[in-house]
């Protein structure tokens, strides 16, 4: 791709909002392709060790890692995942899945768990002499657009101005509040007042980390299905543990009345009591990992997928127009492929005004509305599989726990693989080389007729599911 010059680089500026991993990779692309960008976070520093959970790294989102030059130093804080049990909260095992023999390993990256941040540490450092555009402190307030720029003004009585501003500010996204939701009001007004956010919260969840315990070891990943709740266990590096446990709440609350739980330790104990009893694997029950715990936070597990993600010259990615359940473990992959197809439209602009001295508007609102119809219909699909998996693992009503046992016990392959695998639709930076993994022995790839078959069953059934949603969305919606 032929290279802007530096007079020209310096015509387009983004505004990124929030220091997230959306946020972050983000501004490693741009700053691969050398285009001006400044990062507002509203907090006064990057998140100290501790805070948060773990995240799971999948191969699509491993992919677009690597072309940032970042795989090295992930693999030498992430612990790679060598098996995924599945339990029921007796003790019974499911099925225990080698996954290093999966199908979605063959391009040669292999899933592992991460610190959150750890990760976001990671893609700081790597800016190298661009951290001077990470402004901390700066709480994004008002937004202001015309044809030809958008203005943010902060807290503190600053203001940027750019051509494009990206809200990567998670859940509770002002810019997504303040921008796609209150301006362009001659497009969006009636569709807002007969459509809410459809932001909603039916179970919550309890993320802590604990310290080793010698029966679990590091790579290995737990799941406990239960009634009315499920666990998530990872061992990471050096054996610390990361837990989510996940349950439903008393009732569904829906944006803005969404809940704020309290974090003291008596209250967080009350949540957890009635689940201390049930087992993590054959040998260890939760209350040994409960007990054996360094810090615990009591979160809503929000789930969202907005309709609208782009306003004339302001778009969000990640959490705030695409938020799921932990259970599918595809959060930060697909923020991370948020980020990377949207840098791929940024460079598009760029490239589309290159010797051009008129306002290209109209031509970079079509970009980015094009961008917004595909990359939603791929969410789509995650955003479907993750609503599905958390009601099947917390064996919400008859036809869930059935869904639920069967993929547990015979299809965990195959669903892993689906979700996670590196095909046509997985996003990736096309102005940046695609990095030479090497690819797994043909011998360890080697899968019967039986997998393949039952990898087409399960593709299928996820399409007819998704199906029977959306039907059931426009008849009763």
């Amino acid at each position: 791709m032929e290279n802007l010059s530096d007079k020209q680089t310096q015509r387009f500026e983004v505004i990124i909002v929030g220091c997230s991993v959306a946020g972050l990779t983000l501004a490693n692309a741009l700053s691969k392709r050398k285009i001006n960008y400044v990062v507002l976070e509203s907090r006064k520093s990057l998140p100290s060790p501790l805070t948060g959970n773990a995240l799971t790294l999948l191969p699509n989102g491993m992919r677009i890692l690597s072309q940032l030059g970042v795989l090295e130093d992930i693999k030498t804080t992430s612990q790679s995942i060598s098996s995924h049990s599945t339990w029921l909260a007796n003790g019974y095992l499911l099925k225990t899945i080698n996954m290093m023999q999966l199908p979605s390993t063959r391009h040669g990256y292999d899933s592992v768990v991460i610190a959150r941040w750890d990760l976001i540490q990671i893609l700081y450092n790597s800016l190298l002499g661009d951290r001077s555009r990470i402004a901390f402190d700066k709480r994004a307030v008002q937004f202001d657009q015309s044809s030809s720029e958008v203005k943010v003004k902060c807290a503190d009585g600053t203001s940027f101005a750019g051509d494009v501003v990206v809200g990567a500010d998670g859940i509770h996204s002002v810019t997504r509040r303040e921008a796609l939701w209150h301006q362009d009001l001659a497009k969006t007004l009636g569709r807002i007042q007969n459509r809410p956010l459809e932001l909603t919260s039916e179970y919550s969840g309890i993320y802590g980390i604990s310290n080793p315990i010698p029966e679990l070891h590091p790579g290995q990943a737990h799941r406990t299905y239960g009634n009315g709740f499920s666990f998530i266990v990872n061992v990471g590096k050096h054996g610390r543990i990361y837990w989510l446990l996940s349950f439903k709440s008393r009732e569904t609350r829906q944006y803005p009345r969404l809940s704020r739980y309290a974090q003291d330790q008596a209250s967080i104990d009350e949540h957890v009591r009635p689940f201390l009893d049930a087992h993590i694997s054959s040998t260890i029950l939760f209350k040994d990992l409960y007990n054996n715990s360094k810090t615990c936070i009591h979160v809503g597990l929000e789930e969202l997928l907005c309709e609208n993600w782009v306003s004339g010259n302001i778009v969000c990615i990640g959490d705030s127009v695409h938020k799921m359940t932990p259970n599918l473990a595809q959060g930060a992959n697909c923020a991370i492929e948020s980020a990377a197809s949207l840098a791929n439209r940024l460079v598009c602009i760029l490239d589309k005004r290159q010797g051009r001295v008129c306002s290209d508007h109209c031509g970079r609102e079509a970009i980015l509305q094009s961008w917004e119809a595909s990359r939603k219909h791929r969410m789509r699909f995650f955003y479907t599989c993750s609503w599905i998996l958390a009601r099947c693992e917390s064996f919400c009503g008859a036809f869930f726990k059935g869904l639920g046992l069967y993929i547990g016990s015979y299809h965990g392959e195959q669903v892993i693989s689906y979700i996670s695998d590196i095909d046509g639709q997985t996003e990736y930076l096309d102005f940046l080389p695609e990095p030479l993994r090497a690819s797994k022995k043909v011998l360890n790839m080697e899968h019967g007729t039986l997998f393949h078959l039952n990898y087409l069953f399960v593709k299928m059934a996820f399409a007819l599911l998704d199906s029977s949603l959306r039907l059931w969305q426009f008849c009763f919606s």
